[in-house]
């Protein structure tokens, strides 16, 4: 937003910039965290983050519930899926672990679409895509239909999103992102409340395509919530650091004519590849110190997902005590996913302290929850896990941008997904594997455990190498 200057009537006005001589390092939203160009002005106006900043986080908290709301509806819809379309469950399942596998590979390509078209366009066009799927499975008449639908479609979405919104909410926020991330992770803890109950009564009412239908309708509110990223964009756009493309030879003289050879070509390609995917970052060994702890974190979490009930069960637990340990420690989540921010932006305790903390609290969790047997004891265990993990969450992501810097975001953020999918291909099965070769949950928890204590070695480096 520029300020005019007054002038005498009749004469053109001129712009705050345009008036100044020399130039200023003065910027008054010149470029919005969203522009085409991915180039992001140094200093905001008014408080940190901005309208610009909460826009983003509007935009990623409605992304991660409507994401919620279309995995979580499908598998509250998986036995009646089954009848329907004359199909397995481990075929309707697998739809499930494909559309999250897909998020993962394409998320590397998050920062290349968003700086080309811009994040409010590409995020209505991944609410667009995840509504379309929902909407035209209602219609599927197999599960190979149903299957190419969310994978092409919602998985791409969903992985293009992650890294588009939370690049969005980095770039915006320097004191306060903590707890701007943190507020946008709700968006999933929000969903797995409301979802949950609204599936099963349109299941009731509308039966299994009319569910679809209604579910694609809800997560249309991504397309809203990019088009007022959209709106915020200011019009003016710096173009020093531009999306580059390759180099063109069709007007140069003859001698440059005759250098554009193989390995010139070969040459353009890679830095454009260089670029654009953030290559660089393979080859920095604090980016593979920043990933080590988020893929860790993520993998162990996840298979605490998969397996704890049964585990629970083994040890002695009725389904309904297992239930409740959930269902208490996902309010436990909640809450720490909403307090980290306060305690790192406000100085109580800084990132580094408070994601050490929290892996030895995990860790401890883990190795234990196997050898409970007691219902209070047990709770316990569950509810510090997932607080640990609404912690860690969030604070992974604030420690990317710490060791990084925003730049470096959207590269990290992808890289990580793919990290993180391949991590899940390779070795999701294992601590089924182990239980089912041991016999029992207590060597398989061991692992998940000894997972969760990896990252204390990469971050003890970065703490004191920085």
């Amino acid at each position: 937003m520029y300020i005019s200057c007054p002038c005498p009537p009749g004469t053109p006005s001129k712009t705050f910039e345009q008036e100044s001589q020399p130039p200023r390092t003065l910027f008054l939203h010149q470029n919005s965290p969203w522009t085409m160009s991915g180039v992001v002005s140094n200093s905001l106006e008014g408080p940190d983050g901005g309208r610009p900043g909460w826009v983003a986080v509007l935009a990623l908290w409605t992304r991660n519930l409507m994401v919620t709301g279309i995995t979580k509806g499908l598998g509250i819809m998986l036995p009646i899926l089954q009848i329907q379309l004359t199909s397995q469950m481990w075929i309707i399942g697998w739809i499930a672990s494909l559309t999250t596998a897909t998020s993962g590979f394409v998320a590397p390509f998050g920062g290349l679409v968003s700086r080309r078209f811009g994040a409010g366009y590409v995020m209505m066009t991944c609410g667009v895509m995840m509504s379309a799927a929902a909407i035209a499975g209602s219609f599927v008449e197999n599960s190979l239909q149903l299957a190419l639908l969310y994978t092409l479609l919602a998985g791409t979405a969903i992985g293009i999103s992650n890294v588009v919104a939370k690049e969005a909410v980095g770039r915006c926020f320097t004191k306060n992102y903590a707890t701007g991330n943190g507020i946008a992770r709700t968006g999933s803890s929000v969903g797995l409340i409301v979802f949950a109950p609204l599936v099963q009564l349109f299941l009731d009412t509308y039966g299994w395509r009319g569910t679809m239908l209604l579910v694609g309708a809800i997560t249309m509110h991504s397309v809203a919530s990019g088009a007022v990223m959209v709106a915020t964009r200011q019009p003016e756009l710096d173009q020093s650091n531009a999306y580059q493309t390759l180099p063109q030879t069709e007007h140069t003289n003859s001698s440059s004519a005759h250098e554009s050879t193989l390995r010139s070509h070969c040459g353009s390609l890679w830095k454009f590849v260089s670029k654009n995917f953030e290559v660089r970052l393979l080859l920095n060994s604090r980016y593979w110190l920043v990933a080590v702890i988020s893929c860790c974190n993520i993998y162990a979490y996840l298979m605490w997902i998969v397996y704890f009930v049964s585990q629970a069960q083994s040890n002695g637990f009725t389904l309904e005590e297992a239930g409740s340990f959930v269902t208490i420690a996902g309010v436990a989540n909640l809450f720490g996913t909403i307090s980290q921010g306060p305690i790192t932006d406000r100085g109580v305790m800084s990132s580094w302290t408070l994601v050490a903390v929290c892996l030895v609290m995990s860790s401890v969790s883990y190795l234990a929850s196997s050898l409970l047997t007691s219902f209070w004891p047990m709770m316990t265990s569950a509810v510090l896990i997932l607080f640990s993990d609404g912690v860690l969450s969030c604070q992974t992501d604030v420690l990317v941008k710490q060791v990084l810097g925003v730049e470096l975001l959207a590269g990290a953020f992808g890289w990580i997904g793919l990290k993180v999918t391949l991590l899940l291909v390779a070795l999701g099965f294992l601590p089924g594997l182990v239980y089912d070769l041991t016999g029992s949950y207590t060597a398989a928890f061991l692992l998940i455990g000894s997972v969760q204590a990896v990252p204390l070695v990469p971050l003890l480096i970065l703490r004191y190498s920085q």
